[in-house]
C-alpha cells in the first residue's frame, strides 16, 4: 500500500464515562505548540478603481468622477487629492456645470443644492413652482415645465428665476459648457438647436436637428462639435454658431463616440471590444485624432474609456490605460497626454466565505467597469505539507443571487457542492466546479445544514425535511424542531429537552446515538461524534458522543464546529478550543466580521480557521488541535447488486482530506481480492466507476462480497479501512454452483439406484450432500453435464441425457436434482455420443458451451451455445478422440481468461488443452503421467476458495482426491477427501 510521509501517533481513545452526560469545565490552556503549523495570509486582490475613471465633469480646481450608487468624488489638479461628494439627505445624484460648482438633486423635485467645490459651502435654490430640473452650466439651472424653460441663477444672495423665451416644445437637452447649454426646440414639424447662456436668450445655430437622428453634440472648452451619421464632422467656437470653424469627414459613426475638439484635431473614442454590452464608461476603447484640415487618424489612446470632460481651456480629460497605470489622463492641443492621477487601488473583499476538505469558497466584492459586483470563487488550500493556497478559480456572478453589497449564505457540502439559501429562503445548488447561475431545488428553508448528499432545512417552524442533493427528493421528514443538524447520513434532532436523538436518513430509523445537555437544547451542530449544543444565548457547550461527556464553552458571541475543535468568538477575537483538551483553547485572530460564514469559518472536514481581517486579507489558521482519525460519514454502496444492471458510481465520503487511497473487491467466500483501485489525493467522497466486473473484466458470480477502502488522511493520522459488504445477484452464478450459492463449486454424483446427489465444495472437499432420488426407469440418467446457466435466468442448469438418449436442461434453482424438476427440452438422438462436457465459455461469446464425442468415429464436436437454451449447429474441433477420458468441466485451468478443456490418454497421461477463445483447441500441454488409477476426472470448480479451478480424482479403489489448481495449468499437492465414492456410478 503506499504511504504518505508524515506520521503521527493515534490518538489514545477516551474512557467512556456513562451515559449520564458530564459537564466538563474548561481547564486553564497549557502554551500553544511553539512550533504549530504557521498561519497562511491570502493578500485581498487590489484592482484599480473604475469608478474613479468614469468621468462626469470638469472644473476650474479639479474634475467630478463616478456613478451614483459607488459614489461621486472630486479630485484636485494641483495635489491629487480625492474628497468624496457628500450628498445631503434625498440627494444622489451630482451634476457638473464647467466650474467648481456642483449641482446635487434627488426625489426633492421643488429645489436643488448647489455645492462649491473649492470651500464646500452649500446653497438651496427653489425652483419655480410648477417646474423641475432639466441643466445646468455655471451658476445657472435651467428648468422646464408648465411656465416653459426657465433659468435659476443666486444673485445678490437671492434666488433669481430668467424666462428663456423660446419657440414651440423644448426637446430635449445636449452638451454644454461652464457658459451656456444646447437645447433643441420643436416648431410644428421643424426642429431647431439653440444655444442658451447666463443671459436666458435662445440664440440660434446652424447645428443639425433632424427628429430621429441629430447625430452627436459635444461641447468641450470654447469649441462645440458636431458628428452626424453620414460621417459629417462639423466644428463651431461656442461664441458663434451660425459660421462653422472646420467641417470634415470621419468613418466609423456606427461603432464610435465623438470625445470634442482638441488642438487640431477631432478626437474620437472607437470601440475594441465587440463582445458583452457597449460601456462608454468600460475601458473597450481606442481614442484616435482625426486631423481637421484632412490627414491620417492618428492613436492617442489605447485604452480608454469613451467619457470625455473639458476644461475651460480646451485640455480635454479621459480614464486611460497608459503603460499600465490606470488612472485619469489629460490630452492637450499638441495631443500630449499627461496623467492627472492614477486609479487607487480596491481590494476585492469577501462578503461571505466558505471553508470544506480544504477548498476555500468566497463571495467576493469585485470593483467593475460601472459598478461592483460580488463574485463567487474558489481556491484549494494544501492539505499535506506546508499550507499553501492555489490559483483563484472565478465561478461567476449573479445579480439576482448575489447582490453587489451582499451575499447569501453559502455552505459547503464537503463534496464540492455549494448550497446557499437567499432571502425568500429560496435554496439553491450549485455543481462541484460549476460556475453560476445555480439549480433551484424544491425546497424552502429558514435554517439549513448540508454534509455530503444530504441538505437538511426548516422553513417557517414547519417540520425539518432532509434532500438528496443527487436527486432533488426529499427523502425524510422529521418532526417540528428548532435544533437539528446533519453529519454525513446522521441527522441530529432535538428531543426531550436537554437532549438530541441521531436518525439514519438513508432508513429514516433512529440509532442509538444520543447527545446530552443540562438544557433546553435551542441549536445543534455536529459533526462526527461530536454534537454542539446551544440553550439560547446563555449556555452551550459540545457533547463527545464517544466519551459520552460534555465540554463546557465559555460565553461567545457565535461558535462553530470543526474536527476535534470548536472555533467562537467573543468581542471581536476568534479562539479554538481543543475538545480533547490537548492544547486547550488559544486565540487566532480578529475577523472583520463576527458573523459566522461572512467574516469567518472553520473547516469542519479538515480543522483549519479561516478568516477575513480589517484590511480584506484572507487568513487561514490551522487549529493546532490534533483532529480525529478519519471516518466515514457516508456511502451510497448497495447492499444488493443485480449484475445484470451493475454499473454505477460509488462513494465513500470521509470526514477529511486523503493523500490517497486504496479500494479492494474481496469474495467473502474465497476471501481472494477479486479487483483493485487506488487514488491520489482526494477531497470528498472517494469515488469508483464500477461495471459490475471483477478485474479480468467478467461479471461476477452470485455471491457476498465487500468493498474494503483503505484511507490514508493527509494530516498524517493513522490508515483506516471501511468496509462495506453487499450481495450480487447475478445472471451468471458461479461456475458448478448449485447449493448454498456460496461461490463454490459442487459435485454431481448419480448412484445406480438413482439418486442424483449435489455434493456441496466446501475447503477443497465435498462432504455436505442435497439428495434427488427417482432417476429410474424412463427417467434413468446415462451423462449429466453440470452446465452453468443456460437461459440466462441467474441459476445454474444441469443438462441430463436419458438412456433413451433425450437431452434436457434441468433448472435445480439451489434444490435438489430429482425428475420433477422443471427443465427444458433439447432434442433426441444424444445416444450417438459417448462423452458429454461443459468445460465452459469455448466460443468468448459469454455463455458456456457444450463439447461432445462420437461414439462411433471418436470425432470431437463443439455445440455453442445460442442463448435462447439451446445450441446452434455443431462444429468438428477434434478427431481421434475415442481412447481419452474427458474431465467433466475444467474452466480456465492456465489462467489466460479462456476455457480449457482436460483429457487423459489411454497411457495414463493428462493433457491441457488451452482454448483459443474462439471455438478451437489449442496446442495441448502435458500435465502429467500416471493417471490412469483413476476412472472419474471432474473439473469441479473453485472448490477451497482460492479463486482458481480445481479437479477431483477417484481412484479405481473408491477413493477421492482433491488436487488444487494453481492456475497456471498445473495441480498442487493432492488432497484426499475421503474414501467409498465407488458408490457412485457416475461423478460429474
Amino acid at each position: 500500500m503506499r504511504r504518505h510521509t508524515l506520521v503521527r501517533s493515534a490518538v489514545a481513545a477516551v474512557t467512556a464515562l456513562g451515559i449520564a452526560a458530564s459537564v466538563a469545565p474548561l481547564a486553564a490552556a497549557p502554551a500553544f505548540a511553539a512550533d504549530a503549523p504557521a498561519e497562511l495570509t491570502i493578500p485581498a486582490e487590489r484592482t484599480p478603481d473604475y469608478n474613479a475613471t468614469v468621468l462626469n465633469g470638469a472644473g476650474e480646481t479639479g474634475y467630478l468622477s463616478g456613478w451614483t450608487k459607488p459614489g461621486f468624488n472630486w479630485t484636485s489638479y494641483t495635489d491629487g487629492t480625492t474628497r468624496p461628494v457628500t450628498m445631503p439627505s434625498g440627494r444622489d445624484t451630482a451634476w457638473d456645470t464647467g466650474t467648481d460648482l456642483l449641482v446635487l438633486t434627488g426625489d426633492d423635485e421643488t429645489t436643488v443644492v448647489q455645492r462649491n467645490m473649492k470651500d464646500g459651502s452649500d446653497r438651496t435654490l427653489a425652483l419655480p413652482a410648477g417646474q423641475h430640473f432639466a441643466g445646468t452650466f455655471g451658476d445657472a439651472v435651467l428648468t422646464e415645465g408648465a411656465s416653459g424653460m426657465q433659468l435659476v441663477l443666486w444673485e445678490d444672495g437671492k434666488v433669481r428665476v430668467r424666462p428663456v423665451p423660446v419657440a414651440g416644445d423644448t426637446h430635449s437637452l445636449y452638451s454644454g459648457g461652464k457658459d451656456g447649454i444646447l437645447v433643441q426646440q420643436s416648431i410644428a414639424d421643424m426642429r431647431l438647436i439653440s444655444w442658451v447662456g447666463r443671459d436666458g436668450i435662445a440664440h440660434s445655430t446652424r447645428l443639425a436637428a433632424e427628429q430621429y437622428d441629430h447625430g452627436q453634440i459635444v461641447v468641450g472648452g470654447p469649441r462645440a462639435v458636431q458628428w452626424t451619421k453620414d460621417g459629417k464632422a462639423t466644428v463651431w467656437n461656442t461664441g458663434d454658431f451660425r459660421t462653422a470653424t472646420d467641417q470634415l469627414t470621419i468613418p466609423g459613426y456606427e461603432d464610435s463616440r465623438l470625445l470634442g475638439a482638441v488642438g487640431d484635431s477631432v478626437l474620437v473614442a472607437r470601440r475594441v471590444s465587440t463582445t458583452g454590452q457597449e460601456r462608454y464608461s468600460s475601458l473597450d476603447y481606442r481614442v484616435v485624432a482625426v486631423p481637421l484640415k484632412g490627414g491620417p487618424e492618428r492613436v492617442v489612446l489605447e485604452k480608454a474609456t469613451a467619457m470625455a470632460e473639458f476644461k475651460s481651456d480646451g485640455t480635454m480629460l479621459i480614464g486611460a490605460v497608459v503603460d499600465g497605470h490606470q488612472g485619469v489622463y489629460a490630452v492637450g492641443s499638441a495631443l500630449d497626454v499627461t496623467k492627472v492621477r492614477e486609479s487607487p487601488a480596491q481590494p476585492v473583499s469577501p462578503l461571505g466565505i466558505s471553508l470544506a476538505q480544504g477548498r476555500l469558497t468566497t463571495v467576493d466584492r469585485v470593483p467593475g467597469a460601472d459598478a461592483p459586483e460580488a463574485r463567487l470563487r474558489s481556491l484549494d488550500l494544501s492539505v499535506s505539507g506546508p499550507l499553501t493556497a492555489g490559483a483563484r478559480t472565478d465561478r461567476g456572478a449573479d445579480a439576482k443571487d448575489f447582490p453587489a453589497d451582499a451575499a447569501p449564505d453559502v455552505q459547503s457540502t464537503g463534496d464540492g457542492r455549494l448550497v446557499y439559501r437567499l432571502a425568500d429562503g429560496t435554496v439553491k445548488l450549485l455543481a462541484e466546479g460549476a460556475a453560476l447561475p445555480a439549480r433551484t431545488l424544491g425546497v424552502k428553508a429558514d435554517v439549513l445544514r448540508v454534509s455530503g448528499r444530504y441538505l437538511a432545512t426548516r422553513y417557517q417552524s414547519e417540520r425539518v425535511q432532509v434532500t438528496d442533493l443527487d436527486t432533488g427528493a426529499v427523502i425524510y421528514t422529521g418532526v417540528g424542531t428548532a435544533a437539528f443538524a446533519l453529519s454525513g447520513s446522521t441527522l441530529w434532532i432535538g428531543g426531550e429537552p436537554g437532549e438530541a436523538l441521531a436518525v439514519d436518513v438513508r432508513t429514516g430509523r433512529a440509532t442509538d446515538g444520543r447527545a446530552m445537555a443540562p438544557c433546553l437544547i435551542t441549536s445543534l451542530q455536529a459533526r462526527g461524534g461530536d454534537v454542539f449544543w446551544e440553550c439560547g444565548p446563555e449556555k452551550s457547550g459540545v457533547y463527545d458522543t464517544a466519551a459520552r461527556k460534555n465540554v463546557d464553552l465559555p460565553a461567545h458571541d457565535s461558535a462553530l464546529l470543526g474536527d476535534s475543535q470548536v472555533a467562537w468568538l467573543k468581542d471581536g477575537e476568534l479562539s479554538v478550543t481543543d475538545l480533547r483538551g490537548g492544547t486547550g483553547t488559544h486565540k487566532v485572530g480578529k475577523p472583520a466580521s463576527a458573523v459566522p460564514g461572512r467574516g469567518w469559518t472553520v473547516d469542519r472536514f479538515g480543522g483549519a480557521v479561516a478568516y477575513v481581517d480589517a484590511r480584506g486579507d484572507t487568513r487561514v489558521a490551522p487549529s493546532g488541535v490534533t483532529s480525529d482519525s478519519v471516518g466515514l460519514l457516508d456511502t451510497d454502496a448497495p447492499a444488493s447488486v443485480d449484475a445484470k444492471s451493475a454499473a454505477r458510481t460509488i462513494r465513500w465520503w470521509t470526514s477529511k482530506p486523503l493523500v490517497s487511497w486504496d479500494l479492494e473487491l474481496v469474495d467473502l467466500a474465497t476471501r481472494n481480492t477479486v479487483r483493485n483501485a487506488t487514488g491520489g489525493e482526494t477531497r470528498g467522497p472517494v469515488r469508483l466507476d464500477w461495471d459490475g466486473k471483477n478485474a479480468s473484466g467478467k461479471a461476477l458470480a452470485s455471491g457476498k462480497y465487500a468493498w474494503k477502502v483503505t484511507a490514508v488522511p493527509a494530516d498524517g493520522g493513522p490508515d483506516q479501512t471501511f468496509t462495506t459488504p453487499f450481495e450480487v445477484k447475478a445472471p451468471a452464478p458461479a461456475a458448478r454452483d448449485y447449493v448454498g450459492t456460496d461461490g463454490l463449486g459442487d459435485l454431481l454424483a448419480v448412484t445406480p439406484g438413482g439418486v442424483a446427489d449435489f455434493r456441496a465444495g466446501a475447503g477443497g472437499k465435498v462432504d455436505a450432500k442435497v439428495s434427488g432420488s427417482g432417476w429410474t426407469g424412463a427417467d434413468t440418467i446415462s451423462a449429466a453435464v453440470p452446465f452453468d446457466d443456460v437461459d440466462g435466468d441467474g441459476t445454474n442448469d444441469v443438462l441430463v441425457r436419458l438412456t433413451s438418449g433425450e437431452l434436457r436442461a434441468y433448472k435445480p434453482a439451489g434444490k435438489a436434482l430429482t425428475p420433477s424438476t422443471p427443465y427444458a427440452r433439447i432434442g433426441s438422438g444424444w445416444n450417438a455420443f459417448d462423452a458429454l462436457t461443459s468445460p465452459g465459455d469455448l466460443t468468448g461469446d459469454g455463455r458456456s458451451d457444450l463439447v461432445a464425442r462420437e461414439a462411433s468415429s471418436g470425432d470431437l464436436y463443439l455445440y455453442e451455445a445460442n442463448g435462447a437454451g439451446n445450441f446452434k449447429a455443431r462444429v468438428k474441433i477434434g478427431t481421434g478422440w475415442k481412447n481419452y477420458l474427458l474431465a467433466s468441466g475444467a474452466g480456465d485451468l492456465n489462467g489466460d481468461g479462456t476455457t480449457d478443456l482436460l483429457a487423459r490418454d489411454a497411457s495414463g497421461t493428462l493433457w491441457l488443452y488451452p482454448g483459443s477463445g474462439n471455438g478451437t483447441l489449442a496446442t495441448r500441454v502435458k500435465v502429467g503421467g500416471g493417471w490412469q488409477v483413476f476412472d472419474a476426472l471432474v473439473g469441479a470448480g473453485d472448490l477451497n476458495g482460492d479463486g482458481k479451478p480445481d479437479l477431483l480424482a477417484r481412484g479405481t479403489d473408491g477413493v477421492l482426491w482433491s488436487y488444487p489448481g494453481d492456475g497456471k495449468g498445473n495441480f498442487g499437492g493432492r488432497v484426499r477427501v475421503g474414501g467409498g465414492w465407488q458408490m457412485y456410478k457416475y461423478l460429474f
